[in-house]
């Protein structure tokens, strides 16, 4: 990781938990791997003021599928800011914030729609999942696990 990064510094003996999470993370997608991550519980668009079934769908509650990307995908480790790369984010359940949607929907109504931001959320807890863009194209979006002692897996 420290050699994708291009960023080399001596790890600590301990890490704290978000450390230990950041970096095993960090190492799976360097690796290719898809990675639920419990960093990224929920997701914010600003719409562009197209409308559609499907968004209108999404924003009167009915769980989609959503994918997304971060331009410079980011962690955290032992203070270090290191970046990864350009990251795709996907899950096949989300849902709405009711309050965002039910503004959302009067504001597409009203032809005012660009402009208006919503948050996402995966049903049931679960997370979003990354894919580092360019390690492994067409790994698939099944994330691996992360195998981390005492630390709950995230879904």
């Amino acid at each position: 990781m420290q050699r994708h990064c291009e960023q080399y510094f001596p790890v600590p003996d301990e890490l704290t938990p978000a450390d230990r999470i950041a970096l095993r993370m960090a190492r799976l997608l360097v690796q290719g791997h898809c990675v639920a991550s419990p960093f990224l519980t929920r997701a914010r668009f600003t719409l562009n003021g197209q409308d559609s079934p499907t968004l209108r769908s999404l924003l009167s509650g009915e769980p989609h599928a959503v994918r997304g990307s971060i331009a410079a995908f980011a962690l955290t480790l032992a203070g270090r800011h290191l970046e990864l790369g350009p990251v795709n984010f996907y899950h096949p359940h989300v849902t709405v914030d009711e309050e965002d949607g039910w503004r959302a929907l009067a504001a597409l109504e009203a032809g005012r729609g660009a402009g208006c931001e919503v948050t996402v959320r995966p049903v049931g807890g679960e997370c979003f999942r990354h894919l580092l863009r360019d390690a492994a194209p067409g790994s698939g979006w099944t994330p691996v696990r992360l195998e981390l002692p005492g630390v709950t897996e995230p879904r």
